[in-house]
């Protein structure tokens, strides 16, 4: 019986994707190779940042760096917030266990994400100032070859 009880428990708090979380979740998918980054208020340089890809397959994000995978992580998105909205929780690492909060916009093909540290708030613009402690990311979908 408390077999059961704890089943129930744990089905009852999975997550229940909306309709309108299924077709945002679609528009995610595939290759998206970086197109820029900005930490802090600093670049990245273009021939780091361009390495380096993210493979969205379902809510599991797979990030490259020339080809090799480096990290993982789950993304849940709130299409219906203003801006959107995208919580990242890290495979392993020193962010595992921890939600990253972010906001996104997705434009045809180009995806710009700006995310706080973990355990910071989330942010309310596409800024990634010096001392911010944000990641400001922009990508571009790669055609399927």
């Amino acid at each position: 019986m408390l077999r059961i009880t704890l089943l129930l428990l744990l089905v009852s708090q999975a997550p229940v994707e909306s309709p309108e979380v299924k077709k945002e979740l679609a528009k995610h998918q595939g290759v998206w190779a970086t197109e820029s980054f900005h930490r802090d208020g600093k670049d990245t340089p273009d021939a780091i940042a361009r390495s380096i890809t993210r493979t969205v397959d379902g809510d599991h994000v797979v990030w490259k760096r020339n080809g090799k995978s480096f990290s993982g992580s789950t993304i849940v998105l709130d299409p219906t917030a203003d801006p959107k909205t995208i919580d990242i929780l890290a495979d392993g690492g020193p962010a595992r266990d921890k939600r990253v909060l972010g906001i996104y916009k997705l434009e045809d093909d180009r995806l710009t994400i700006c995310t706080s540290d973990a355990d910071q708030p989330r942010p309310k613009d596409f800024k990634a100032e010096k001392d911010s402690r944000r990641t400001l990311m922009v990508f571009k979908r790669e055609k399927a070859k």
